[in-house]
Order: structure tokens, then C-alpha cells, then sequence
């Protein structure tokens, strides 16, 4: 029999806990920490809470989940001149709805330019012509519209305004899922010590949200990278030990969203120090270091004293790591974009000399990503 850590009760049999959430692209996996129950109210509420809150990043970075799911799209973002767009996983703009304009010609007529996130989008665009021109309904050939928009090719073009992403984590649930991640890692390495009564008030605090919050979350009071080995540069990473009576550590998601944790001030237990690192893009060797090494008694390591409980502070220290952040992804964007392009206009004249025309094609489509 085992013994769950979040009820205290005993299972024979239970399904796969993500130590770290799945959506975030960890793969260790424990069948012997948590009960179904509990399982299943998590995946009800806390986990959606984190996954919410973090969906704007992963959405935009366009990682996978454990088990290779896609990240959902952001739904209905507005540019700066109230079109909109869905965003697609890697940053992608997809138009949301028909983008319309309207040209008036000397004659009283009108030009109309249509811009559509694909053929779906054709009814939708016609029914708001009809709307724009009530007086000229009749005018309006359907049929000759769809003939003509369904004779221009597909095209990909760089967006001319900039989109509005709204981010927010934080709140309860969240911090609650987050301290899920922390509590998973005490107990796939150590049940028994995970089961102490020390940790009680942590566990009715994840499963029920009853307590204080600041007794377990701090903010960052400072945007200085954690001084940790790195694997990619959006590592997720968890690491906590003991000290002082304390258990301590940190949570942080994709190279930079960082909360301080605390999970006991009672504890006098063995000395505890555990990690666990995931690099969501699976691009290193290893991917995921389920013991790294970490220096938590380093004077640049973030103190839980140290952490600010919710001030005018934070919110500089968080737009500061969400500008780096932002900044590691266009500098990564720009170079596979390049490449990209590169692939698209050489590898269909792979093998052929490489004509005037041809270079004269990559220097356009390199101009028009420069420009943008």
C-alpha cells in the first residue's frame, strides 16, 4: 500500500502524478505520491489556475506539453487598430475575423480590400459587407466574391501593428499549483518526510486553499537570474532544502517567472536539498536533470525572508525578468525566422546553380523581415 501526501490516505493503485505539470513539457512522472482523488480535483482547479496564468508565455514560445501537446491558442487579441487575431503556438498570428477597408473612388463607388484568416471566414466577411452598404445589398454578387477570393493563393505576410498580450500570473489557485510542483518533488524523494505533521498546514493550503498565502509564496524582490546551471534558455526549475527549521525553495517557469516557496517553518528533520530542472524545448542533451546541482546557501541564491509579499516593488522586478525573457525569444524568433526563409527560397532550387532571380528573391524576403 502507498500513502498519498496530500490526504494522508493509503492506495493500492493510482494514476501517473507530473511532478512538474505536464503542459510544461515535464516528463517525470510518480504513481506513488498522490491518489486518484486528489488527482482529479488538482487537475479540476489548481493546475488549470497555473496553466492559465502561464498560457500567454508558453503560447508565445510555443512548447509542448510531456506528452506533445501543442499549447492552445490566445483567442481574439487586438492589434493597435482593434483588428483581431488569434494567436497560434510560436507566436503566430491567425486573423480572427475578416479585416476590412474601404477605399471611396471618385466615381462613388468603393474599393474594398479584404484580408481573411482563411475560406471559413467568407460568409462572415459577406454579411459584414452587407452590413457596411444596407442600400446595396443587391449589388453585392456572392457568388463572384467567393469565386474571386478563392482564386488568390494563400499567403503568410508579417503583421504591420503590434499585438497586446495580456499576462497574468498570480492568484491562489496559482500559487497553489505551483506549490503542488514543489511538494511532488519532497515527496518522489522523500515520503516519509513529506507525510511529517510540519507540512499539514502547507498540505490543507494546496488541497482546500485554507491559510495564509504569504506563510508559503514570495515574490522576488529582484529581477538577478537564479544562479543556476542552464540547459536551454527557458529551463523551468524547482529546487528546495532545508535550513534553519526551514523548508525553503523556489519555483521558476520558462527561464524567468520566479516565486519564492516556503513549505514548513517547523521542520527538524535530516537535511533536505532537492532539484529538478526541464528544458520545455527538449533541445539539449539531457532535457531534464532530476538532481542538479544548486547552491541554495549562495548569497546570490533568493532568500524566502527576502521576498516581497505583493508591493509597488514587484511589479518593476517582474516587467524587468518579463522583458529579458521577451528579449531571449526575439532574438530566437529572428534566427528561425532566417532560416526559415533561407529554407523556403534555396532548398527548392537545391542543386541548381543559383540564378540571379533566386538571390534576388532571398534579398526580398529578407528585406521585408528586416523592415518589420
Amino acid at each position: 500500500m502507498k500513502t498519498c501526501i496530500y490526504t494522508k490516505e493509503t492506495f493500492q493503485k493510482a494514476t501517473g502524478e507530473h511532478i512538474l505539470q505536464n503542459f510544461l513539457g515535464a516528463r517525470w512522472v510518480s504513481s506513488d505520491i498522490s491518489c486518484d482523488k486528489v488527482q482529479e480535483k488538482f487537475g479540476q482547479d489548481i493546475d488549470c489556475a497555473l496553466a492559465d496564468g502561464l498560457q500567454g508565455i508558453r503560447t508565445l514560445l510555443g512548447t509542448k506539453s510531456g506528452r506533445g501537446g501543442e499549447a492552445p491558442d490566445i483567442k481574439n487579441i487586438e492589434d493597435t487598430k482593434g483588428n483581431k487575431y488569434h494567436l497560434k503556438p510560436g507566436g503566430i498570428p491567425h486573423i480572427a475575423q475578416p479585416i476590412i477597408t474601404v477605399i471611396p473612388q471618385e466615381d462613388d463607388s468603393h474599393e474594398v480590400i479584404a484580408k481573411l484568416g482563411d475560406k471559413q471566414q467568407i460568409g462572415w466577411f459577406i454579411s459584414k459587407l452587407r452590413t457596411m452598404f444596407p442600400d446595396n445589398k443587391s449589388l453585392i454578387d456572392i457568388d463572384a466574391i467567393k469565386k474571386e477570393i478563392l482564386s488568390y493563393p494563400k499567403e503568410k505576410r508579417y503583421l504591420d501593428e503590434a499585438l497586446h498580450i495580456q499576462l497574468n500570473f498570480g492568484g491562489k489557485n496559482y500559487f497553489r499549483g505551483l506549490l503542488k510542483s514543489a511538494f511532488n518533488l519532497l515527496g518522489v524523494n522523500n515520503s516519509s518526510i513529506a507525510l511529517l505533521p510540519c507540512f499539514d498546514a502547507l498540505r490543507t493550503f494546496i488541497v482546500d486553499g485554507v491559510g495564509d498565502i504569504n506563510k508559503h509564496i514570495r515574490w522576488l524582490s529582484s529581477s538577478d537570474e537564479l544562479p543556476i546551471n542552464k540547459m536551454g534558455l527557458f529551463d523551468h526549475f524547482i529546487g528546495i532544502y532545508s535550513h534553519e527549521g526551514n523548508v525553503d525553495g523556489v519555483v521558476q517557469f520558462f527561464g524567468g517567472i520566479s516565486h519564492l516557496v516556503r513549505l514548513t517553518d517547523e521542520y527538524n528533520g535530516p537535511d533536505i536539498r532537492y532539484g529538478y530542472q526541464v528544458n520545455p524545448f527538449r533541445d539539449s542533451e539531457p532535457a531534464e536533470n532530476r538532481a542538479p546541482v544548486f547552491d541554495p546557501i549562495s548569497v546570490s541564491f533568493p532568500k524566502f525572508d527576502d521576498g516581497n509579499k505583493g508591493s509597488a516593488q514587484v511589479q518593476a522586478v517582474y516587467k524587468s525578468i518579463i522583458e529579458r525573457l521577451l528579449d531571449r525569444y526575439l532574438k530566437m524568433a529572428k534566427k528561425e525566422e532566417v532560416s526559415k526563409i533561407i529554407d523556403e527560397v534555396l532548398l527548392p532550387h537545391d542543386g541548381e546553380v543559383l540564378s540571379e532571380a533566386i538571390l534576388k528573391r532571398l534579398e526580398n524576403r529578407l528585406i521585408e523581415f528586416l523592415l518589420r
